[in-house]
């Protein structure tokens, strides 16, 4: 064998020995990629009811009275209200109907009553769908309308990784914008949403490598 492919041989093995849970740009970006993708979507605060016979979920289609006497001033009827809008601009599709139901989750037996649907249409997809958040004791997926779709810059620079309470932990300070906007949005405000912005979150080290502490 000669010298050449000796070396090419040796060469090809010290690249595959590296620590793929040293820290690392690209290791910080990866896992940030979640992170940032949702980060200007807000949730829609309205109060769910469920059909009986269908199985009650939390994502959409997001069904509930259409009674504005329920949907009062609050969040609840300022997310109605802004469903409508949004139906009319054909990202969402409202509809009415009358079936046996009640308020989700509640005990109370089902009665018949005029509802309302909202899901997304497939030009409304991009900007209304569920985003994971942290409850009291889980994750659950809550129905949000995002106004762009959040992409990382830059990973700017990372701290000395080190013991905090039992974990291996390091705080990475990265850049990132919104993309994709909704276009609805006034051009002052999309190119404020382009602009990076800057943010510092703490990673821990778990067996598949650096990720993102939770809250």
């Amino acid at each position: 064998m000669s010298a050449a492919v000796l070396f090419l041989a040796a060469a090809s093995g010290l690249s595959g020995c590296g620590d793929s849970k040293a820290p690392s740009k690209d290791a910080f970006a990866t896992a940030l990629d979640p992170v940032v993708r949702d980060v200007f979507c807000h949730p829609i605060d309205v109060m769910r009811y469920e059909v009986e016979g269908e199985t009650a979920g939390t994502g959409f289609p997001i069904v509930t009275s259409l009674k504005r006497t329920v949907a009062g001033p609050g969040s609840d009827g300022k997310s109605v209200a802004m469903l409508d809008g949004l139906a009319g601009i054909g990202l969402v599709t409202r509809t009415t109907f009358e079936k046996p139901a009640r308020w989700s989750g509640s005990n109370d037996a089902f009665v018949r009553q005029p509802l309302i649907s909202y899901a997304p249409t497939p030009k409304g997809a991009p900007y209304l769908h569920t985003v994971e958040r942290r409850a009291t004791n889980a994750m659950v997926s809550v129905p949000s309308f995002c106004l762009a779709k959040g992409q990382v810059v830059d990973v700017i620079r990372w701290s000395e990784p080190s013991d905090f309470g039992g974990r291996r932990v390091s705080q990475v300070t990265y850049t990132y914008r919104g993309v994709d906007p909704i276009p609805l949005m006034p051009p002052a405000e999309q190119a404020r949403m382009a602009e990076p912005q800057e943010r510092t979150k703490a990673f821990e080290l778990q067996s598949d490598g650096w990720l993102p502490m939770a809250r």
